[in-house]
């Protein structure tokens, strides 16, 4: 029982011991350029203990002292390179007096239960294997790390420039920052590896930086994904922006766009200011018009135009000369750069196919209201040519359902469908309106039938006039005949007798119909007219 009771105690003595094991206050500065406090612990086979607290655990690290820069303690002696003079004795005496923490810290890698542990990093005697890398630390004070960017078929110096530039910039709006430029983890050559190591070195935030080729010619995407440590999973937010590709640093910094990346990225919202891009479009043959889909006209090609847009944009071109000809493209603009866009014209008949559920439904070409005198251009499915690209306004109506207004552009492409879907008439009051106004148009359209029937019995009655009055004259003539000296009794006078006679009752019978006739007419005009208005 003794024995028992006396381990734990021993192991205990040991775990205070370890926790209480510290060194000289020393400034660390690396050769990577980054500074902090640590404890110095000594050199040992050109390696460097250091000590400090990481999640409030006491941690000992070991670098090589080719790493290091300088290491000075609050007296101002050089403690990486001690001399003959009275720095390099104290150098020495400060050695000798951190050998027992040394000692220490290898008995707290003996056992693993210690509340110290020791880290090695990029030490030539370090016996750890790859797979032992996760266990590898850098030695940090900041709680916040930005690793630099990565780039696919840029210049290895611009690449540079834009880590310094971005490393400044984060600095600068928060002294927490460090720009690790230098992989401090053997072994681990992606970001998952390395935000896995951070993560367990108490880091709570790291900035990852990534530059690529755009979506669009001569651009590029500059992204920054920030993976911040708040809760036991991290949050990962990414924050974009694009550049120029042939002006990508002067782009970058007169435009402000790296600032506002850097903000954006620390989650700061950024109000986004307009920026302008130009696009040039060229066509075969010139002189044709250019539009968008949401207006008409924006000029004759060749020509340049500005937009704010940042969104793909959709460029039609139509030259109108005895037939239509068209082309389509769809660009995406360049913030603060020159789009060339060059199109060639093809011959077109552009139709619009216009759909309707329920089938049946008149199509009116006019967004104004639909009166009695309205006549549709076709019923519902249907497809019709319409040679004039741009802005279409339809109404689309049926019984029973609500006019639906159809506003679309045209685009010089060969067919363009618009789907329609109506919505049924519920209210009473709207419903018996709506066939009030059938029943007033069906009186119109029944006037408007009279009315245009009326021509042709005016028509026929007007012939039997004209035939009556032609039988009129023929047997004036003969009357005139009969009138000269003759003989009474010949067969020559009563023969002429007998067709007088016949002319004028055949006169009087074509006179007679030709009057009816233009008497419906105008009854049959009149009564249409009536029901026309």
């Amino acid at each position: 029982m003794k024995k028992g009771f006396y381990i734990p105690l021993l192991l205990l003595t040991a775990l205070l011991h370890a926790a209480e094991s510290k060194g000289i206050e020393a400034q660390v500065e690396l050769i990577s350029g980054t500074t902090q406090k640590a404890q110095f612990l000594g050199i040992e086979r050109d390696t460097v203990n250091l000590g400090g607290y990481i999640k409030d655990q006491f941690t000992i690290v070991r670098i090589p002292k080719s790493h290091f820069k300088s290491i000075v303690d609050k007296q101002g002696n050089d403690l990486l390179n001690p001399t003959s003079n009275t720095a390099k004795a104290d150098s020495s005496e400060q050695s000798q007096a951190s050998a027992p923490a040394t000692a220490a810290s290898d008995s707290t890698v003996a056992s693993p239960d210690s509340a110290s542990t020791v880290a090695v990093a990029d030490s030539a005697d370090s016996t750890a294997t790859p797979a032992d890398s996760s266990t590898v630390a850098p030695a940090v004070s900041n709680t916040k790390i930005f690793v630099g960017f990565e780039a696919e078929g840029f210049e290895p110096q611009k690449v540079e420039l834009f880590s310094n530039l971005t490393a400044t910039l984060l600095s600068e709006a928060d002294s927490t920052y460090t720009y690790n430029k230098e992989n401090p983890f053997e072994g681990c050559n992606d970001n998952a590896c390395l935000q896995d190591n951070y993560s367990k070195q108490g880091i709570k935030e790291i900035l990852f930086g990534k530059i690529s080729k755009g979506k669009s010619p001569d651009s590029l995407e500059v992204q920054l994904k920030r993976v911040l440590f708040e809760d036991s999973l991290p949050t990962i937010s990414i924050a974009k922006t694009n550049i120029s590709g042939t002006h990508a640093f002067s782009d970058a910094v007169v435009s402000n766009k790296i600032r506002n990346l850097v903000q954006e990225a620390r989650g700061i919202k950024i109000q986004q200011t307009s920026t302008k891009s130009y696009i040039h479009v060229e066509t075969d043959p010139e002189g044709a018009m250019l539009s968008r889909s949401e207006k008409n006209a924006l000029c004759k090609t060749p020509c340049t135009f500005v937009t704010l847009d940042t969104g793909k944009i959709v460029l039609n071109a139509y030259w109108k000369v005895e037939h239509l000809w068209g082309a389509q493209a769809v660009v995406r603009p360049i913030p603060g750069d020159t789009v060339k866009v060059s199109l060639k014209l093809k011959k077109i008949s552009p139709e619009i196919r216009i759909m309707t559920q329920p089938s049946g439904a008149e199509i009116y070409t006019s967004s104004e209201e639909i009166t009695k005198h309205s006549k549709p251009i076709a019923h519902t499915p249907n497809k019709f040519t319409y040679t004039d690209p741009g802005l279409v306004n339809l109404r689309i109506r049926r019984e029973g359902y609500r006019d639906t207004l159809v506003n679309f552009y045209l685009a010089p492409v060969p067919e363009t469908t618009v789907n329609i879907e109506l919505q049924e008439i519920t209210d009473f009051n709207e419903l018996q309106a709506q066939k009030d106004w059938l029943h007033s148009r069906k009186i119109y359209h029944l006037g408007q039938t009279l009315m245009g029937s009326s021509i042709a019995p005016a028509i026929i009655g007007a012939l039997f006039l004209y035939l009556g009055q032609k039988d009129y004259s023929e047997a004036e003539d003969l009357k005139n005949e009969l009138k000269m000296p003759t003989t009474p009794n010949g067969s020559k006078f009563q023969e002429k007798m007998d067709r007088n006679h016949d002319l004028a009752k055949s006169g009087d019978r074509k006179t007679i119909a030709g009057a009816s006739f233009i008497g419906a007419g105008i009854i049959l005009f009149g009564i249409g007219l009536y029901l026309t208005f």
